[in-house]
């Protein structure tokens, strides 16, 4: 109820904004700059959400962005000053106070989501949404229904929205993703491949095992039980980057570890690293798919020890279950194997790139920003 009359008050003010970016994730940078530059900075506005205060200082003091509020949780003004004040509004995630928004005619959503591909199940797909209230169920079909297109970077991914969000095929807005624009992009490959040595020398002349497994709901991270069997080849040096809540303990865990298992300061960022990186070990992050792209991407490893619980709690996609159910490593002697053979891994970087980045070329920002212009000029 206050969403909603919050939402009816600012929807007799003008749009002053031309474009509005509600940021729930860092990594869309360059495609910030992109509306700025075409738009004009005064023209679009940032909402952000509390954790990423330091990204949107660094945007403000490069001159990229202008205008930010940011969106704390149950304080809902700003949202809705954000999706009010706005022509065109850009959602990177779910949203739930857009299921009380009161829309105006002219008003169009954009739903850009911040992952390339998708391994966890979301949305109806999600285990635990069918045990959740009716009311509850209902607000979530408020929220999917209320984006006019649904940008992906693939028709696999434009599936997956489909049959998690239960929306119609015309939604989805097959144009690439615009957050893999970068990966592209030779010269920021290069300027993060120069950073990272600087910075860390010790991972010069290596091979550079990253592993990066994926956020989890509750926020904790448990080892697995082998974990003190892990081996690095002496010719390599793995990186533990874990999700921003659990850097904390990243070093605790790295110190449980055998020879050659660092960590690297966070100014060093998850996409930065993926540049040196010769191999990656996940689980069921989206980061493969994005690592896939790159040239120096040399192999992809799914370290699912714990496959069950989360396939119970979370949920997996079943279509990338079944694809890569032979490639999935359930303990470190497996994973230790996987690191040391290193062979016929490109298979696994080909299909995923089949898959998931069929549409995926550099330029998919442009191509939004293009569609963003038609809309304003109607």
């Amino acid at each position: 109820m206050l969403v909603r009359l919050v939402s009816l008050v600012f929807s007799f003010k003008k749009n002053p904004f031309k474009v509005a970016y509600f940021m729930s994730f860092a990594g869309n940078e360059d495609f910030l700059e992109e509306l700025s530059a075409t738009f004009g900075a005064d023209q679009v506005l940032i909402v952000y959400e509390s954790g990423l205060k330091s990204n949107i200082a660094r945007m403000k003091n490069a001159g990229t962005i202008v205008n930010a509020i940011e969106f704390k949780k149950y304080q809902i003004v700003n949202f809705v000053k954000g999706v009010q004040l706005s022509r065109v509004a850009i959602f990177d995630n779910y949203y739930p106070e857009l299921s009380a928004i009161f829309k105006r005619s002219g008003k169009f959503f954009f739903q850009i989501w911040h992952a390339n591909g998708a391994i966890k199940a979301f949305g109806w797909e999600d285990p635990s949404t069918y045990h959740r209230a009716k009311e509850d169920q209902n607000r979530f079909q408020k929220v999917y229904d209320s984006f006019d297109q649904i940008v992906v970077g693939s028709k696999k991914m434009g599936q997956v929205f489909q049959k998690s969000w239960h929306v119609d095929s015309k939604k989805i807005d097959q144009i690439g993703y615009p957050r893999t624009d970068k990966y592209f992009n030779q010269e920021w490959i290069q300027k993060s491949q120069s950073r990272i040595q600087s910075v860390c020398p010790e991972l010069n002349q290596r091979r550079v095992i990253l592993y990066a497994p994926t956020y989890r709901k509750n926020v904790t991270y448990t080892l697995p039980e082998d974990w003190d069997e892990l081996v690095v080849p002496e010719d390599a040096i793995l990186v533990l980057r874990l999700h921003p809540h659990l850097k904390q303990i990243e070093q605790k865990i790295a110190s449980l570890a055998p020879k050659r298992v660092v960590t690297l300061p966070h100014s060093i960022t998850t996409q930065e690293l993926l540049c040196v990186t010769d191999t990656l070990v996940t689980d069921y992050s989206s980061i493969a798919f994005d690592f896939s792209l790159l040239k120096n991407a040399q192999s992809v490893i799914f370290f699912t020890y714990d496959l069950h619980e989360f396939e119970r709690s979370v949920g997996i996609q079943q279509d990338f279950k079944r694809a890569f159910a032979d490639k999935l490593v359930k303990n470190v002697t497996q994973l230790n194997y996987a690191i040391q053979r290193d062979s016929s891994a490109k298979n696994v970087i080909r299909k995923l790139n089949q898959n998931w980045n069929s549409l995926n070329d550099g330029k998919s920002g442009a191509r939004l920003i293009r569609q963003i212009k038609e809309i304003l000029n109607e």
